[in-house]
């Protein structure tokens, strides 16, 4: 078996035995208490180093009752950051993967319940094939960086840091109209 497919294999494998069958989340109700209030005892955005305009974004799509980490935020990354993703892509990943590898259902079935830190531990892991973790950080979420755009997850002002905490408060729910199976 290819290493291609090997990291598809694995990758299903593994989030096909771990993960819940999720319920899709609902839209805040205009004028509820939850609606754009973060969640009791959740520290100010600068103490978790994340941007506030994504923690307000994250606040204000959640749905009723739920921590400001399970929805998509506003934006995921830079568009600069985007476009190192796709030359580290071509130099280090093309020999072995297509892009198509890493977008629409093929991604968002594996992806949409998991952590922006799930799939950066999940590439450091296992990528490159002949040197896994063996990137720069850097490298790993630039790259993450162009696979969130290949999927339609937006641009901003933040880049998306190498950085454990901040990457788990990320949750890749795709950008609406995309989903699971779509």
């Amino acid at each position: 078996m290819s290493s291609r497919m090997s990291f598809a294999a694995v990758a299903l494998l593994i989030v096909g035995c771990a993960a819940p069958p999720a319920t899709p989340p609902s839209p805040p109700v205009p004028g509820s208490a939850t609606a754009g209030t973060p969640a009791p005892g959740d520290a100010p955005p600068a103490a978790q180093g994340v941007p506030a305009t994504q923690t307000a974004a994250n606040d204000a799509a959640a749905p009723e009752g739920a921590a400001s980490g399970d929805a998509a935020p506003a934006a995921f990354y830079t568009e600069p950051q985007a476009r190192r993703g796709q030359r580290a892509f071509r130099q280090v990943c093309s020999d072995c993967h297509y892009t198509s590898e890493f977008k629409g259902p093929v991604f968002t079935d594996v992806w949409a319940r998991r952590t922006a830190r799930d799939l950066y531990r999940e590439l450091r892991r296992t990528m490159p094939d002949d040197n896994p973790g063996g990137l720069p950080r850097q490298t790993y979420v630039d790259v993450m960086a162009y696979i969130l755009e290949l999927n339609g997850y937006p641009a901003g002002p933040d880049e998306l840091p190498p950085d454990d905490e901040v990457l788990g408060g990320f949750r890749l729910t795709p950008p609406v109209g995309q989903g699971p199976g779509r």
